[in-house]
């Protein structure tokens, strides 16, 4: 009896041991993969219990994406992989979720939207062929408004899975006022394959379709961080400028400054390509923002291992500009090796105070004399400038 419970123990330890030791990526991939599973068998069988239960492993899929996620020693190409992972799943549970329409609005719900198809669930129609047979109207619609609902709806209704049709439409449809829907479209569904697929335009053969991926760029940087993370849209934006075309990055530096809040992160992408005649106008742009987020470009410039004072001292003076809005983002970055004596001294400059390159100093004194400026802290997407994107021009001069 005592051999049993003791095989009976090791048993439990070795099975919780092989348990704690299971990849949560494949645990989660697992589930979405048994999800995907119930829910075809559930809308092939029109049963709705299976359905139901389908969701629920989808749910506990992104539960569990969500927790691999936050792995600190995940590659940025882990997360990205992880994100499209999420991405596939929240666009599941919204199709086959019973309270929802296949987010496409209805006649009686807006009339803009009549011509999309609904989807045809109770036939088990998949979410892919949907997005298709969106797509065949769309291409069978004569009426541009009605064209432009479609894009939206291809969107709304598909989300991330719907991008292969809607790139192949924005590569070929011409006319303006849909082409303005296909491009809402893309900024609905967003995310860093839309930033890649829009970076893909920056070589001059594809010099005609410059306005249109920088537009689609543009509403993706006007969307708050909270919907859509800024970061690949700002090397979008970079890859555009690495062309070193002297008239398209001046417009570019002009939109986005314009843009006001939405654009600032983007705006110093510039900074970090060889100059060819913009690092200058561009650190006074800088230099009258009042956000953290114009801090970095500004820094990288004050590199002191490459002895250019005409070129450091322009960017100490726009962060001197920025004042106290800079500090947080001074305060972060005080050991950067080749900035950090840069930075102290731009600290010492705009608080009085003299603690070096000590980050930790730094840190301890800011957490008192924060409370001081909470001008610094305002959400700036609660105040965000009014929208400046449109429809992009037909042709460059």
């Amino acid at each position: 009896m005592r051999l049993r419970l003791v095989f009976l123990i090791c048993a439990v330890c070795l099975a919780t041991g092989v348990a704690a030791a299971e990849d949560p990526l494949d645990e989660a991939k697992s589930f979405l993969e048994l999800g995907k599973k119930l829910v075809a068998q559930g809308t092939d069988d029109d049963d709705n219990g299976k359905i139901r239960e389908g969701l629920e492993k989808l749910r506990e899929a992104k539960k569990r994406f969500e927790r691999a996620r936050r792995e600190p020693r995940l590659t940025e190409a882990q997360r990205n992989r992880i994100r499209v992972y999420l991405l596939d799943v929240d666009a599941r549970i919204d199709w086959y979720a019973p309270a929802k329409s296949g987010g496409v609005t209805s006649k009686k719900d807006d009339p803009a939207a009549t011509e999309v198809p609904l989807p045809k669930k109770k036939r088990g129609e998949r979410l892919g062929l949907w997005s298709k047979r969106v797509r065949k109207a769309y291409d069978a619609a004569e009426a541009v408004a009605g064209r432009a609902a479609l894009a939206r709806g291809m969107a709304s209704g598909a989300g991330v899975l719907a991008l292969p049709e809607l790139f192949d439409l924005f590569r070929k449809e011409a006319d303006p006022d849909a082409r303005d829907g296909v491009h809402e479209a893309l900024a609905m569904v967003g995310t860093y394959r839309v930033a890649n697929e829009m970076s893909r335009y920056a070589v001059p053969s594809k010099e005609a379709q410059w306005d249109h991926a920088l537009d689609v760029i543009y509403r993706c940087l006007e969307k708050p961080d909270k919907q859509e993370k800024e970061k690949p849209f700002m090397s979008a934006i970079r890859d555009f400028h690495r062309m070193k075309n002297y008239d398209l990055s001046l417009e570019i530096l002009r939109h986005l400054d314009k843009m006001g809040t939405p654009g600032i992160a983007a705006l110093g992408e510039v900074i970090y390509i060889d100059d060819f005649g913009h690092h200058e106008r561009t650190i006074r742009m800088l230099s009258k923002k009042r956000d953290r987020r114009a801090v970095p470009p500004l820094c990288y410039k004050m590199n002191r291992f490459k002895f250019e004072y005409r070129v450091q001292m322009p960017a100490h003076r726009a962060l001197l500009e920025m004042g106290w809005y800079a500090v947080p983002e001074l305060i972060d970055r005080l050991d950067d090796k080749a900035a950090g004596i840069w930075i102290s001294w731009t600290l010492r400059k705009i608080s009085g105070e003299a603690m070096g390159t000590d980050k930790r100093k730094w840190h301890d004194w800011w957490k008192t004399e924060r409370l001081r400026h909470p001008e610094i802290f305002e959400d700036p997407d609660e105040k965000r400038a009014p929208q400046v994107t449109g429809k992009p021009r037909e042709g460059r001069k």
